[in-house]
């Protein structure tokens, strides 16, 4: 396993062992992907007890606003594929908790994974937080898992039913 930098990032991208869907040159780094807010967020207020579903992509609204403790589950606006050889880890940016944020996701993508990242942002300020749609919200580094055994489903297990309830929501873009 290796850490995959920039141009291998580039090289896997041109050889189809891994997609980014809108992707933008300015996101990547010498060792990650920035990756952005998209358009779909439910949020929930404490208030509310609710969940209200938001496109936040569209003209004039172009801005999720958390309210104070409240809690936002959200996609990327990047759609990702990942080969069978390919593994990403992500996390948030340090900019998040400046702004009083926490990105809550499970900590890897994995190999054969396809679709939109779906996560949750939590606001843990007395305040609403606004996060404006594209901002940076996360980064991802990719490694070349070609040397471990072949990645597959093992059959009824928790990952099966989860890469099956993923593959028929390819190409949708609300949250299910």
């Amino acid at each position: 396993m290796f850490l995959l930098d920039d141009q291998m990032i580039t090289e896997y991208m041109k050889r189809g062992h891994l997609s980014i869907s809108d992707f933008e040159q300015t996101m990547l780094h010498p060792t990650y992907y920035y990756f952005r807010l998209g358009k779909w967020a439910k949020v929930f207020d404490e208030q509310r007890l609710d969940y209200r579903a938001e496109e936040i992509g569209e003209p004039g609204r172009e801005v999720l606003s958390i309210p104070a403790h409240g809690y936002a589950l959200i996609q990327t606006f990047e759609r990702f594929k990942l080969s069978g050889k390919v593994l990403g880890f992500f996390g948030q940016p340090s900019a998040l908790p400046r702004k009083g944020l926490r990105l809550n996701h499970s900590p890897t993508i994995d190999p054969r994974f396809d679709g939109y990242l779906e996560m949750g942002l939590e606001n843990l300020l007395d305040r609403p937080v606004q996060v404006e749609y594209r901002e940076r919200i996360g980064k991802v580094v990719f490694f070349d898992v070609s040397d471990t055994n072949p990645v597959g489903d093992i059959k009824g297990t928790l990952s099966e039913e989860d890469f099956r309830r993923r593959e028929k929501l390819r190409g949708a873009e609300p949250l299910a």
